[in-house]
């Protein structure tokens, strides 16, 4: 976590994308789950069965935090179903994807995209009960 804030300082901090990307790309490392499997960075296009595929420069990259990007891609079931310029943007989409179309957050960022879910959006009316990780 201490690095993503470290990256964040490093740039402009007017600038309301890096401090939306900065948020949550720091999001799952606050809930202590591993985002590697779901958050990825190349150079060239990668696959996976749910993820977003940021392509950049390698020396883009501070703590892993894409800020810039060529573009990045969003996977469902191993198909690159959209690409878009902004990471933020991008992840926007892969929620909105995974909960219109019902299927299951990626296991080990459920948490992530509960919270996403519960209280950014308050998609559940409140009728749903926060896991205990989330509600600490």
């Amino acid at each position: 976590m201490e690095d993503v804030i470290i990256a964040y300082n490093d740039q402009d901090k007017n600038n309301i994308p890096t401090a939306r990307t900065t948020a949550l790309a720091g999001l799952p490392l606050y809930l202590k789950e591993d985002s590697s499997e779901v958050f990825k960075t190349c150079k060239d296009e990668l696959e996976a069965t749910v993820a977003l595929v940021a392509v950049v420069d390698e020396a883009e990259v501070p703590a892993g935090v894409p800020f810039e990007t060529h573009h990045v891609s969003i996977v469902l079931e191993d198909q690159v179903v959209m690409s878009h310029r902004s990471w933020t943007d991008s992840l926007v989409i892969l929620f909105g994807l995974i909960y219109a179309l019902h299927l299951n957050y990626p296991e080990k960022l459920s948490g992530f995209f509960e919270f996403i879910q519960v209280v950014l959006l308050n998609l559940d009316d409140g009728r749903r009960q926060l896991k205990a990780k989330l509600q600490s």
